[in-house]
């Protein structure tokens, strides 16, 4: 039993304890910063100028966290990275993550995404092709490259025409393989992304038989470590949003834009200029469920072709960094 003279010593017991209390929840309150973001990036994205700007350097100073880039020559490698840690975050399309999510990289998360392809994303026929419409695409050869977004779009413009697969023979070929191939008339068409697709358009006089914007929403994806998302979303949050302002940046300076991305791809300055013309601007981010929804349909498509080993919930690799 505590004595009157006793009281002094609890009463300043409680008090110490109290301010521990505080202090702690007011930590734990405290946004986590990393000591290091590292990034993975492909030429003539928005993080290629973000990276050039140094932008988020500066941002990012005042939380003691330093960045790091990574370049990759496509998407699948750098899915890896994610999967292995080795990287914190990245840009994809629409397919290497369902792919990974179905396979053996269950630690790739979705954090944010970009606005569906449109006109930058098509089929291309070459200028004098008999070939009027993807129906007659029927027992053709078509350039695409295997487990990209292309795929998924030339799946939907096949069932939109009333084909399937089967009705047409896939050449599962990478971009300079493609090129020299379509110029070549070894394939009777070429399913391809900006700015190659720009650049073919005006290199060749290529005709363009169907576009994204025509079919199921297709959306590029932000993508990290599943760990490394719940245990730092502050520094996702930030980054995600230092991109939106760049891309912001470079649609109201276009030809200042269009210059830097010639000095860091070789594509001419008017090819970029198209290709900027109809460049859908803008990162988001948590996912919404129309988001899902459709990434979840290209889940759906290419297991009911039996291009994807088994069902997959994209829901389940989802995270809310908000």
């Amino acid at each position: 039993m505590f004595t009157v003279s006793s009281r002094p010593l609890l009463l300043s017991l409680l008090l110490l304890i109290s301010t521990f209390a505080t202090a702690f929840t007011a930590q734990a309150a405290e946004p986590a910063w990393p000591k290091e973001i590292r990034i993975g990036y492909q030429k003539g994205n928005s993080l290629v100028i973000l990276k050039s700007s140094g932008a988020l350097e500066k941002l990012l100073r005042s939380h003691d966290v330093k960045v790091k880039w990574y370049e990759f020559p496509f998407g699948p490698p750098l899915v890896e990275a994610i999967n292995t840690g080795d990287i914190d975050l990245g840009y994809v399309g629409a397919t290497p993550p369902v792919f990974a999510q179905a396979g053996s990289a269950p630690d790739v998360s979705y954090v944010g995404y970009t606005a569906p392809y449109g006109d930058n994303y098509g089929i291309l026929v070459p200028k004098n092709s008999t070939v009027q419409t993807v129906a007659d695409l029927k027992g053709k050869r078509i350039a695409v490259a295997k487990g990209s977004a292309g795929q998924y779009l030339l799946l939907k413009a096949l069932e939109k025409s009333g084909l399937t697969p089967d009705d047409v023979t896939p050449a599962y070929l990478q971009y300079s393989e493609a090129r020299s191939a379509f110029e070549r008339g070894d394939v009777a068409a070429w399913v391809v992304l900006d700015p190659r697709l720009a650049d073919v358009e005006a290199a060749t006089g290529a005709r363009v038989l169907i576009n994204a914007s025509s079919l199921p929403a297709n959306y590029g994806f932000y993508i990290s470590p599943r760990k490394f998302a719940q245990r730092y979303p502050a520094v996702l949050r930030a980054t995600l949003q230092e991109v939106n302002q760049t891309e912001l940046h470079a649609s109201r300076h276009i030809p200042d834009t269009a210059r830097f991305l010639e000095q860091d791809t070789g594509v001419k300055q008017a090819v970029w200029h198209q290709v900027l013309a109809r460049q859908p601007w803008g990162v988001f981010f948590p996912l919404t469920p129309q988001v899902i929804a459709a990434q979840q349909e290209v889940a759906d498509t290419f297991y009911r072709y039996h291009l994807l080993p088994k069902t997959i919930r994209v829901t389940d690799a989802v995270i809310d960094i908000k």
